[in-house]
């Protein structure tokens, strides 16, 4: 699977749900309910890699903010909600976390469920337990660590919509 592929699959699940966050799980299901373990496998193996590629401590800046707080936890299930935004929000994210604050304001950025929709599938479909790149659970993220009083210098267009 080509990531360009994997987009594509985000893409169809965020339109299909609409407004409805928690809708996107459902919608990602529909939309891997037909792949082959195999395909399951490649579709875990790119959402690793994005997974690893927004671990970096600007986002997780953005997510305090956004949020009112954000534990190592809570910072993963707001990568998954990113990743569920689609590829154009979660690159300009990656490049620019200040650019969310063009995303409308909403209770909270977190939707951890998106995250094990291809594994319950792939383990559904008798392939057992998916392999999973669970070295992000040891990973720094990247970048300069920041102490939250830093946060709106850092980020002042978000600390002024989310109360920074």
């Amino acid at each position: 699977m080509l990531e360009q592929e994997f987009w594509s699959i985000i893409e169809s699940a965020r339109s299909a749900a609409g407004l409805d966050l928690e809708a996107r799980v459902d919608a990602l299901e529909n939309q891997l309910s037909t792949f082959s373990v195999a395909k399951l496998q490649e579709f875990q193996n790119i959402y690793d890699q994005l997974i690893h590629k927004s671990n970096r401590w600007n986002l997780w800046g953005a997510a305090y903010l956004m949020n009112g707080g954000c534990s190592d936890d809570g910072f993963r299930y707001f990568c998954h909600w990113l990743i569920s935004e689609g590829q154009q929000i979660f690159e300009q994210a990656i490049s620019d976390p200040e650019s969310l604050v063009q995303l409308p304001h909403q209770d909270y950025f977190e939707l951890e469920s998106f995250a094990y929709v291809a594994l319950k599938l792939f383990e559904a479909k008798g392939g057992g337990e998916i392999e999973r790149d669970f070295t992000i659970e040891l990973s720094q993220p990247i970048g300069k660590e920041w102490s939250e009083d830093e946060l709106p210098s850092l980020f002042p267009r978000l600390a002024e919509k989310y109360g920074g």
